[in-house]
């Protein structure tokens, strides 16, 4: 009896498809075969689980390069090999580059065996290493979290801002339909956005009066100090701009460098209008929360002016629906 073996084939030939089992079987395998030829069977397919996909290069409804963006849309790690009568060097090429992790001619198929040993072997090692990278990215969004539970321990009465700061800047990219590592992004900055206040003393960050003209002016110097803690930081996202320009607006009148409309970084602009939103929101030293009126009217108000003003009306929609949601506890 031979390995065991699961394999999806794309194909308009079932001629074809005996030649391939074949093949697999003089190479030490005990296949399993199904055999689709439209994209739609092929998505149908995925109810199963396969250890490679063995696929022609074109066929009457379909062509490897359509099979690939199916692949790359699930998101899953098989083997892809592409099994062709004819195939110029040109388009194996471009196949590869389209993700196709190897090529066999019909001519020469005692190849295929040990091109699927290659390649199953390969695809394990890839899913061990994606592994090892989801629990290196997750320690690191710990380590984040944690600097910024230290920066609420320093100032009590914003204690959890910078996390719903970072969840409500992540629905807002949701709800823009950017990447997942743009997501993450937002996150990220977002729970950094204020680390520079950590070097602000604690009588100015607790002070329950108004501040004074020179207490506000230290007050804003927590954008540059927070750049210079993490400008050397090697992060794939901006971390070190946002912690220096959240405070920026539309009109130029914001803090620290005055910047103007698009000057400003799209993750400054979500993280302006979520750092609004949240501040009112909550309880302060110096006052109590805004209501939910009082924050939507301010966010009108200052819709294109103070705020970037696509943001601010994607906001706007969220708090009118009530679906910005922090810690599962729904906003007022």
């Amino acid at each position: 009896m031979g390995k065991p073996l699961r394999v999806l084939i794309l194909d308009d030939s079932e001629d074809d498809v005996l030649f391939l089992e074949r093949e697999l079987k003089k190479g030490g395998f005990d296949p399993f075969c199904s055999r689709v030829e439209t994209p739609e069977a092929m998505d149908a397919s995925f109810s199963l689980s396969w250890d490679v996909i063995l696929s022609d290069y074109n066929m009457p409804r379909f062509n490897a390069f359509h099979a690939l963006s199916i692949l790359k849309r699930r998101d899953v790690n098989i083997p892809f090999i592409i099994v062709s009568g004819a195939m110029g060097e040109e388009a194996a090429v471009a196949a590869m580059k389209a993700g196709a992790h190897d090529y066999v001619t019909k001519n020469n198929l005692a190849r295929l065996p040990a091109v699927v040993e290659r390649e199953i072997n390969e695809a394990k090692i890839r899913g061990r290493q994606k592994e090892i990278e989801k629990k290196l990215k997750l320690s690191f969004f710990d380590l984040v979290e944690t600097v910024s539970r230290v920066l609420d321990s320093h100032d009590p009465y914003t204690s959890g801002h910078a996390r719903r700061v970072a969840e409500y800047a992540r629905i807002v990219g949701k709800e823009m339909g950017v990447s997942k590592d743009m997501s993450d992004g937002l996150y990220v900055c977002g729970l950094l956005h204020d680390v520079g206040k950590i070097s602000i003393p604690d009588s100015i960050l607790c002070k329950p009066g108004k501040l004074t003209k020179e207490e506000w002016q230290l007050i804003q110097t927590h954008t540059s100090r927070g750049y210079e803690i993490l400008k050397d930081c090697s992060l794939p996202w901006p971390a070190a701009d946002v912690a220096l320009h959240h405070h920026e607006q539309p009109d130029g009148n914001g803090y620290p460098d005055g910047l103007v409309a698009k000057e400003i970084s799209i993750e400054n602009r979500i993280l302006k209008v979520c750092d609004t939103v949240e501040a009112m929101s909550t309880n302060r030293p110096y006052r109590i929360a805004r209501s939910k009126n009082e924050v939507i009217a301010e966010l009108a108000d200052g819709r294109g002016i103070r705020y970037d003003a696509e943001i601010a009306d994607i906001v706007l929609r969220l708090l009118e629906k009530d679906a910005l949601i922090a810690e599962q506890v729904l906003m007022f």
